[in-house]
């Protein structure tokens, strides 16, 4: 059975010129990468957002007993649906994203920890510990300097 499997190198040996992780140039990795680092931290704020506000109605006004005509009413109530048409626009628009981020190719140590960044950003360690610690692991090796903690990772260094 293992011989079926398609076994391909690790890193690809390319001209020194295209991968030199060493040396400064613009990586579209990178750019493509903050970009959805940077909605995916509005992503969060809204998220914690939404969560006080709808703890606050719970709490107040007893959300979950009233009708939606009677929630209508609360004028506390009207960001909820105002927040949760941002959350799903950020996150078609992420979704997207996350194709180019794939087929970026990263050219810079930098782009690489980004690309990770992202990867970190999507296993949450409340559902993947294992993966995600890995990553963790992997961007210290990279970029000793870079957080890799999850609250960080929504904002990578320059």
């Amino acid at each position: 059975m293992i011989s079926k499997l398609n076994f391909r190198p690790v890193a690809k040996h390319d001209s020194p010129l295209r991968s030199n992780f060493s040396t400064f140039h613009p990586d579209p990795a990178a750019k493509v990468c903050a970009e959805w680092l940077d909605r995916h931290s509005d992503q969060r704020k809204l998220a914690e957002r939404w969560q006080k506000l709808e703890t606050f109605l719970m709490r107040e006004h007893n959300l979950f007993q009233r009708s939606e005509q009677e929630l209508a009413d609360y004028v506390e109530a009207a960001p909820l649906d105002v927040i949760s048409d941002r959350l799903d626009a950020l996150y078609a628009l992420n979704k997207k994203l996350l194709g180019r981020i794939s087929k970026s190719e990263a050219t810079t140590t930098h782009g690489l920890s980004s690309k990770l960044l992202v990867a970190l950003a999507l296993v949450h360690p409340d559902e993947n510990k294992e993966v995600h610690l890995l990553l963790r692991s992997i961007l210290r090796d990279i970029e000793p300097n870079v957080p890799t903690n999850y609250a960080c990772s929504v904002n990578p260094p320059s």
